[in-house]
């Protein structure tokens, strides 16, 4: 039997509505030129929008739910349905009725269970037209309501989150709590009928929601009016900026261009040997880096049998660390850059988490800040989410935690 887990990683790998959020100090190392153009511009957004205290959708907190649902309006029958990702699939599993739920996800009770809690209570407060994605917090059973304290806590995913007063007197009483994302839309040009047409927007038009005692319903809108930003914590992100920059500047395309091809993209070896550090509490180098490639290669290699085969293997590894060698100033230049970028960013983050939109954040009993937050930044007439992560702390627990879902109920 299928997890839950594994159920949505290969919904999501078919699913071409929705993609991979990237942190915003790997964009160069995935996408070279472009990358650090895009990570530069959204770091200096976000930068921007808590300079003005703005509030609003460009910028929003991550929320650590679990599933994602895909709800609202069928746009050709105008009937209500919740889905997980899998409704952009190339056979789309639309659930409109409970029945529907046990013919689509039966085989993962865990996901099936939420579903069937969403498809009962979110119509209470969703608009009757328009497709909506959110992350759900909590449903019926979920929700410690102590009375005493006034508290109320909840475990979606590897993050408790602890309510108070009125917000934790709302989440006790309600059926089902979910945090609303985003929102599909049509192109001008798009057949109006079609689910599969729409593309999303991170800008969901959650003012026209209603309000039900079942539905505990927050945005993710991240309030930063309510955040000091002294004028040095100002200094030390421009400080990691511009040292970024200057790199970027000063070695341009040679160094971007003398990345091999298998270390670039979402999947190449500098994107896991990021994680790996992630996990190590080991600082980004070179050094640590071909070592990286060589372990994937002898990994390969004791995976095949013929000694031709694992021969084909190391030598492709050793033939890699070679280039990577004979290219060490670049790839120390790109690591250093990504440090930058990446203090730049745990710099708006420090004082993003000041506001934690009413909630308490804890994993495994030890108080912590929230996942993080998203930048929504135009690049190249595109909008696209950008994650603003301490990763340090939440990625490196999303990584090591064995999540509740691993097995089904």
């Amino acid at each position: 039997m299928k997890s839950f887990q594994t159920y949505l990683k290969e919904e999501a790998e078919n699913n071409e509505k929705l993609t991979h959020i990237t942190h915003a100090e790997d964009r160069p190392l995935f996408h070279g030129h472009e990358g650090f153009e895009h990570a530069h511009g959204a770091l200096t957004q976000a930068h921007e929008h808590m300079k003005a205290g703005g509030h609003n959708s460009n910028l929003t907190m991550k929320y650590d739910g679990s599933p994602s649902v895909v709800f609202g309006h069928h746009p050709k029958n105008n009937k209500f349905f919740v889905a997980t990702k899998g409704a952009f699939n190339k056979e789309p599993k639309i659930n409109h009725t409970h029945e529907d739920i046990e013919k689509n996800h039966g085989h993962a009770p865990g996901l099936a269970q939420k579903l069937h809690h969403a498809l009962d209570h979110l119509p209470k407060v969703t608009p009757k037209k328009g497709v909506y994605q959110g992350d759900l917090m909590h449903s019926e059973g979920d929700v410690q309501h102590d009375k005493k304290k006034g508290t109320a806590k909840f475990t979606p995913n590897t993050i408790s989150y602890t309510a108070h007063g009125d917000e934790a007197k709302k989440a006790a009483e309600s059926k089902v709590g979910v945090v609303v994302h985003q929102k599909y839309e049509h192109g001008p040009n798009a057949d109006k009928k079609s689910l599969e047409s729409m593309h999303v927007t991170p800008h969901p038009d959650t003012h026209n929601f209603g309000e039900h005692k079942d539905v505990h319903l927050k945005t993710a809108n991240h309030d930063t009016s309510k955040i000091d930003y002294p004028e040095k914590d100002q200094k030390e992100f421009h400080k990691h900026m511009n040292a970024a920059k200057e790199i970027h500047d000063t070695h341009g395309h040679k160094m971007y261009d003398a990345i091999h091809p298998e270390h670039k993209g979402e999947g190449g070896h500098l994107g896991t040997y990021i994680n790996s550090t992630v996990r190590n509490d080991e600082v980004p180098n070179v050094e640590g880096f071909k070592k990286h490639v060589t372990a994937a290669y002898e990994k390969k290699a004791a995976k095949v049998k013929t000694e031709k085969a694992k021969a084909a293997h190391t030598g492709e590894g050793a033939s890699q660390v070679a280039h990577v060698e004979a290219n060490k100033g670049h790839y120390s230049n790109l690591l250093t850059m990504h440090h930058h970028l990446a203090q730049a960013k745990n710099t708006l983050v420090k004082n993003l988490n000041k506001n934690t939109n009413g909630l308490e954040h804890h994993i495994d009993d030890k108080k912590t800040d929230p996942e993080g937050f998203v930048v929504n930044h135009e690049h190249n007439g595109k909008e696209q989410p950008t994650k603003l992560v301490n990763r340090g702390e939440f990625a490196k627990a999303n990584l090591l935690k064995v999540k509740k879902w691993n097995q089904p109920k």
